[in-house]
C-alpha cells in the first residue's frame, strides 16, 4: 500500500466519521419533538465523534504534508451526496456530476503526487 493510499484511507476514515455525525445531528433534530432525551444523547455521542476525529486529523497531519491531505476531504462531497439519497432528498443530475467531478479530482491531486 503506498503513502497516497495510506493517506486516502485515514482521511476517507475523518470523512466518514463526519457524515456518521452528520447522520446523528439530523436524527436528532428529527426526534427533538418528541422529547429532549434522545436528541442530548445523540448530541453528546456526535460531540464524542468529533473529538476522535480531531485525534485522527492530528496523526494524519503529523504523518503526511497539509497539502496531500487536506485535498482528500473533498471526497465528503460524493458521499454527502449519496447519505443525502439515502435519506430520500431528492439528487439532481447536477449534482451527481459534480460529485463524479469531485471525485476525480480527489483521485487525479492524490494519485498523481503520490510518493
Amino acid at each position: 500500500m503506498t503513502a497516497g493510499n495510506k493517506a486516502l484511507g485515514m482521511v476517507t476514515l475523518t470523512v466518514l466519521l463526519q457524515l456518521v455525525a452528520a447522520a446523528l445531528l439530523k436524527r436528532a433534530a428529527m426526534a427533538a419533538p418528541m422529547g429532549l432525551l434522545l436528541p442530548v444523547l445523540l448530541i453528546g455521542v456526535t460531540l464524542a465523534i468529533h473529538g476522535l476525529r480531531f485525534l485522527l486529523w492530528g496523526y494524519v497531519h503529523r504523518r503526511w504534508p497539509l497539502s496531500h491531505t487536506y485535498p482528500m476531504t473533498a471526497v465528503f462531497f460524493p458521499l454527502a451526496i449519496i447519505m443525502a439519497a439515502a435519506y430520500g432528498e431528492p439528487i439532481h443530475v447536477n449534482q451527481v456530476l459534480g460529485g463524479l467531478l469531485i471525485a476525480a479530482g480527489v483521485a487525479w491531486l492524490t494519485f498523481k503526487t503520490a510518493d
